[in-house]
């Protein structure tokens, strides 16, 4: 049986359209759902190199990888590279954890709904514990 070289081209299209739907629902379900969280972080802390003030803070992971931080009521703030290392076996309550060094306190951990995040610079250390922490509890905003 031979094809015509119409019939190719329309088997060529459906083809590429059944491709293109088993992409869009592959996609869907990679898909993260934002979480927005607030959190008062009562002392100065730095991030990503910048130094943070005291202050009321919005905390949430709209872009893959990436902790947005900025002080409420600001415009201004920053992106902080997050990897997801653990994701509890219980439902958790949300955290901030810092960690102090050299008398500074630096962000270290998000602890969400979702998972466990480590500062990405901070990999090596996921999960460790120590007297040298403060752990901010997190608000999630509905």
């Amino acid at each position: 049986m031979t094809r015509t070289f119409s019939t190719f081209v329309l088997a060529i299209f459906r083809a590429g359209a059944l491709g293109c739907v088993v992409l869009l629902f592959s996609e869907l379900g990679l898909a993260q759902k934002v979480v927005t969280a607030r959190a008062t972080i009562p002392f100065e802390f730095w991030a990503e190199g910048d130094q943070f003030q005291a202050g009321d803070y919005v905390v949430d992971n709209e872009v893959p990888g990436v902790a947005a931080i900025h002080r409420k009521g600001t415009n201004s703030g920053i992106g902080v590279s997050v990897v997801l290392y653990a994701v509890p076996q219980e439902k958790e309550n949300p955290r901030v954890i810092f960690v102090l060094r050299d008398g500074k306190y630096f962000l270290f951990e998000l602890w969400s709904v979702q998972g466990r995040y480590v500062v990405t610079a901070e990999f090596e250390h996921r999960g460790e514990v120590s007297e040298q922490q403060r752990q901010v509890p997190l608000t999630i905003a509905e």
